[in-house]
């Protein structure tokens, strides 16, 4: 099988104030790590022996979800090859990061809404827009795919970047990719990828 696992990192610490996270190097709240241990105990004893490699952003929540999934998991041989690629880091919202909405429309005026008019294309300033993200994700998953041609690949990842993927999979247009459901923790799979 070829498929492609893709998982989503647990939940990350309360955001209250809805600060844009972005490709912040924010970790696991105790709650994701939870989320996550829950994942591996009902997840990953099925995919053993069956991996091919596990290809995780280099994100701390990332590499945090992708240490536990692998944790204490009977593999039959030895777990799988693990690469950390900055190329499934989350979308960079480069100066919005860290702000909110209210401090994002005072900053930098008309942008928030021009933003939610063009979705896929807008890119605040020193970030990125949603086409560049899937683009860049794109690569990342033809290049590991073309590393390991056969067998099944786990993905793990942000919301945004497995929205991406899975728009270009199910050919939706970008602006419906926030449709895409991406809790925290979730898992998905895309076969013959």
């Amino acid at each position: 099988m070829n498929g492609m696992w893709l998982v989503r990192h647990g939940a990350l610490p309360p955001n209250p104030e809805r600060r844009i996270v972005g490709n912040r190097d924010i970790p696991l709240s105790s709650a994701g790590r939870q989320q996550i241990y829950a994942l591996a105990h009902d997840f990953m004893p099925i995919l053993a022996g069956r991996l091919a490699a596990v290809v995780s952003s280099d994100l701390g929540r990332c590499r945090e979800t992708t240490s536990i999934l692998l944790t204490g998991n009977e593999w039959t041989a030895s777990p799988p090859p693990v690469h950390f690629e900055p190329g499934l880091r989350e979308l960079d919202m480069g100066q919005w990061q860290g702000l909110t909405k209210a401090e994002i429309e005072a900053r930098f005026p008309g942008q928030y809404d021009a933003r939610g008019r063009d979705f896929a294309h807008f890119r605040p300033e020193g970030g990125e827009s949603f086409a560049q993200l899937q683009s860049r994700a794109l690569e990342a998953v033809r290049r590991w795919r073309g590393r390991y041609p056969e067998g099944t690949l786990l993905l793990v990842a942000h919301a945004g970047v497995i929205r991406s993927l899975l728009a270009h999979y199910m050919a939706l247009p970008l602006d419906d990719a926030l449709r895409i459901p991406q809790e925290y923790a979730c898992r998905t799979f895309v076969p013959e990828w």
